[in-house]
């Protein structure tokens, strides 16, 4: 996957942060997972390296915020796409995240289902 493809396919997750109808597929939910990974892993090097600075706060901060609602909305959004109700994620609070992840690998419903058309991720086809 080319590096621009992905950071489209980001920026559109991120433009939806408050959207919780629909569907986004695994290719999107990947992406995102990657980027968690790719955003907080060096900030906690970071931190541990010159402990917390103001400057540090802030960007933290902001990226949290940023994750939380985009995480929220996408996993919902994913798990529209296998034709789970949204209320699933609160699975996540009692179960490890970890199970999540899993969804970066499950196929979505083929076709429309009830929460809508089968995603895509062409702009052409969108």
């Amino acid at each position: 996957m080319m590096i621009k493809e992905s950071l489209s396919i980001l920026f559109d997750i991120i433009k939806k942060m408050f959207v919780y109808r629909g569907r986004s597929n695994n290719k999107e939910y990947l992406v995102f997972t990657v980027f968690e990974f790719l955003i907080f892993t060096p900030l906690l090097i970071i931190e541990k390296k010159y402990g917390r600075t103001d400057l540090l706060n802030i960007v933290v901060i902001l990226c949290v915020t940023i994750y939380l609602f985009s995480h929220c909305a996408l996993t919902i959004r994913r798990l529209h796409d296998c034709n789970l109700k949204g209320w699933w994620y609160l699975l996540n609070f009692i179960f490890s995240p970890f199970v999540f992840i899993l969804l970066c690998f499950i196929k979505g419903n083929k076709g429309e289902n009830r929460y809508g058309k089968e995603p895509t991720t062409n702009k052409e086809t969108s």
